[in-house]
C-alpha cells in the first residue's frame, strides 16, 4: 500500500496577494516623487496621485472578501515612502486616520490575510543605526548584489518589529521588488532568524518570486525536521493582471480573462487548478483603488466570482499554504502491523492521505474513528472516502505520533 499526502481537503490552494499597501499612505505618491528626485526613471505620474488611500475603501475591501471566502497575503510597508513608522505616526497624516485605518486593517482583513512587512520603506534602505534613508534603494542596489544573513537578518528583523510594535505579529514578509532574490537560500534563513527573534515564529514565509507560465510550487528553505523549523518561498502564477501597481495607469489595466475566462476554462488558474498547483494571484494595493476607481479592485471581484464556481478549489492564506507545505515535507511515514505511523514535529489541519490500493472500512486515526463520506469533494477532518479503489483521509495532524489504522 503506497501513501501519498494529497492537498488540503484534495483541493487546489488558492489565494491573493496584495502588494504595496500600507496604512493610510498611498505609497506611490512618494515612491514616484524620491526616484524623480534621485534621478531614477519612472513611468507613471505623481503629480496628481491622491497622497492617501483612505480607510474606508479598506474596509470594503476586507468586508467584501470575507463576505466571499478571499484569503491571501496584505503588505504593511512599516515606514512607508520614508515618512515615519507606523508605530509613531506618519508626518503630514493624521495619528487618528492612521490608528482608525490599523483597527480598520486588524478588524476587517487581517482575520482573511496574512500581514507582512514589505522591507522598511519599499523605497530607499533605511540606515538602521540612525534611521535616515541612505541612496541604496530596497528594490535596486538590495536586489542586484547578494546580501549576507547577518545584513538581511537584523533589516528584516527591524521591518517585523515596527509591525510587532502595533501588535501585529507578522506571519511573514514580502520583497519590495526583487529585494534579496540573488541569494534566495540567505533570504530564506535570514527570515527565519528575524521571525524567530522578533515573534517566535519557527516556520515563516517570505513572498519573491512570480511564475507565469511553469508552476509555481513553494519553496523551502532552512528546513530542520528535528526543530520543526523552515522558512517557505511563496510563489506567484499570475502577474498583475488587474490594473497595475501604479494605480493610475489605463494601460496597465488588464482583462478578467487573464486569469479566467467567463466559460471557467481559459485563463491561468484553471491551468494551475488543473496541474493541482497554488493558484497564488498578486496585484498591488493602488491598483486596486485606482485613484478612488477601484478599477483593480473591480476586476478582481469578477475573477472571484468565476473561481468561486470551480468546485476543488479551497482558499487559503500564504502562511497556510506555506504550513501545510513543510508539512509535507516534514513528516515521516512508516508502516505498521496494522496500518501506519506518522511522525510530526508540526501540527497540520485538513492533512489528507491517499492509501493506494486499500479497502473501505472502519478507518481510524488515534483510535477515533473517521466517518464516511461521499467523494474527496465532501471530505472535512474526521472523514474518509473511496476513490477508484483508493481511500483518502483527513484528520488534524497534531505534533508527535498519529496512527492511522483500518480496525478489523
Amino acid at each position: 500500500m503506497q501513501v501519498t499526502i494529497e492537498n488540503p481537503l484534495c483541493r487546489v490552494p488558492v489565494s491573493m496577494i496584495l502588494d504595496d499597501s500600507c496604512p493610510v499612505v498611498n505609497l506611490n505618491h512618494y515612491w514616484i516623487r524620491l526616484r524623480r528626485r534621485a534621478g531614477r526613471s519612472t513611468n507613471a505620474v505623481a503629480d496628481d496621485m491622491p497622497a492617501e488611500i483612505p480607510e474606508s475603501f479598506a474596509r470594503r475591501f476586507g468586508e467584501w472578501c470575507g463576505e466571499n471566502g478571499v484569503k491571501g497575503k496584505f503588505s504593511f510597508v512599516p515606514m512607508p515612502g520614508g515618512l515615519g513608522t507606523i508605530d509613531l505616526g506618519l508626518p503630514g497624516h493624521s495619528k487618528t486616520k492612521l490608528d482608525q485605518w490599523i483597527r480598520t486593517a486588524k478588524e476587517f482583513i487581517w482575520p482573511n490575510f496574512d500581514f507582512t512587512p514589505e522591507m522598511i520603506t519599499h523605497c530607499k534602505v533605511v540606515d538602521l543605526s540612525d534611521w535616515m534613508m541612505t541612496e541604496e534603494w530596497e528594490q535596486s542596489e538590495w536586489a542586484e548584489e547578494p546580501k549576507p544573513v547577518e545584513v538581511l537578518a537584523p533589516y528584516i528583523g527591524a521591518a517585523l518589529r515596527i509591525l510587532h510594535n502595533i501588535d501585529i505579529p507578522a506571519e511573514g514578509v514580502t520583497s519590495p521588488g526583487a529585494f534579496a532574490r540573488p541569494d534566495l537560500e540567505a533570504y530564506g534563513e535570514a527570515t527565519l532568524q528575524a521571525q524567530k527573534a522578533v515573534n517566535d515564529n519557527p516556520r515563516p514565509f517570505f513572498f519573491c518570486e512570480v511564475d507565469e507560465k511553469g508552476l509555481p510550487w513553494p519553496k523551502l528553505y532552512s528546513l530542520d525536521r528535528e526543530k520543526g523549523e523552515c522558512c517557505a518561498g511563496i510563489v506567484a502564477g499570475t502577474g498583475d493582471w488587474f490594473a497595475g501597481w501604479e494605480g493610475n495607469n489605463r494601460d496597465a489595466v488588464h482583462s478578467p480573462d487573464m486569469c479566467i475566462t467567463e466559460d471557467l476554462r481559459g485563463g491561468r488558474i484553471p491551468q494551475l487548478v488543473a496541474a493541482g498547483c497554488p493558484a497564488i494571484m498578486v496585484s498591488h494595493w493602488p491598483g486596486f483603488y485606482f485613484e478612488g476607481e477601484e478599477v483593480g479592485f473591480d476586476i478582481f471581484k469578477t475573477v472571484v466570482a468565476r473561481i468561486n464556481q470551480l468546485p476543488n478549489i479551497l482558499w487559503m492564506k500564504t502562511s497556510e499554504i506555506a504550513h501545510y507545505w513543510m508539512a509535507r515535507a516534514m513528516v515521516t511515514i512508516t508502516p505498521t502491523e496494522d496500518g501506519r505511523r506518522i511522525s510530526s514535529p508540526i501540527a497540520c489541519p485538513n492533512f489528507t492521505l491517499r492509501l493506494s490500493p486499500a479497502q473501505a472500512g472502519d478507518w481510524r486515526v488515534n483510535r477515533a474513528p473517521l466517518h464516511p463520506v461521499a467523494g474527496s469533494l465532501k471530505l472535512s477532518p474526521g472523514t474518509w472516502t473511496e476513490e477508484a479503489g483508493d481511500v483518502l483521509l483527513c484528520f488534524d495532524l497534531g505534533v508527535g505520533e498519529t496512527s492511522v489504522r483500518r480496525a478489523e
